[in-house]
């Protein structure tokens, strides 16, 4: 009977090369000393698991990344290549991206700061009331902005 091997570890390693170091299958194969068979198989996913390309895809998209991905392709321009990417459709996702991720609605505003004031009244009535004008301002020119 023929022993059986975990190639969990390497496979792992296998995934991460591929696909956060974006390296080819074949160059997988050489430096972990699997055949490139094997790299295949494992790069269609197992076990129900997406497939190491759909993986690479995710990876890449994740607005963290985005950074690099313009990175590479300034480094490929700057060797004379042609532009791979289009720069300017990645800049408008990512403006709408900035935008869903980083404004809170003003209904979510007012509610914390109706809770605020009523327990800045408790704790000092007089600055509740400063506080209360400086609110109605701000929730006053987040809904004109809105």
């Amino acid at each position: 009977m023929a022993k059986r091997v975990n190639n969990e570890p390497l496979r792992a390693m296998a995934e991460r090369m591929f696909v956060e170091e974006g390296m080819t299958a074949k160059s997988i194969a050489l430096a972990i000393d699997v055949t490139e068979q094997t790299v295949g198989r494992w790069r269609k996913g197992i076990q129900g698991d997406i497939s190491w390309d759909d993986k690479k895809t995710e990876f890449l998209s994740a607005p963290h990344n985005i950074k690099k991905v313009l990175m590479n392709e300034l480094n490929h321009l700057s060797k004379g290549g042609d532009a791979t990417i289009d720069v300017k459709a990645i800049k408008e996702v990512s403006n709408v991206i900035s935008t869903l991720s980083d404004k809170v609605s003003t209904q979510i505003t007012f509610s914390v700061f109706r809770e605020f004031d009523n327990w800045m009244a408790t704790q000092d009535p007089e600055k509740a009331i400063e506080f209360l004008d400086w609110h109605r301002t701000f929730l006053l020119h987040k809904a004109q902005a809105e």
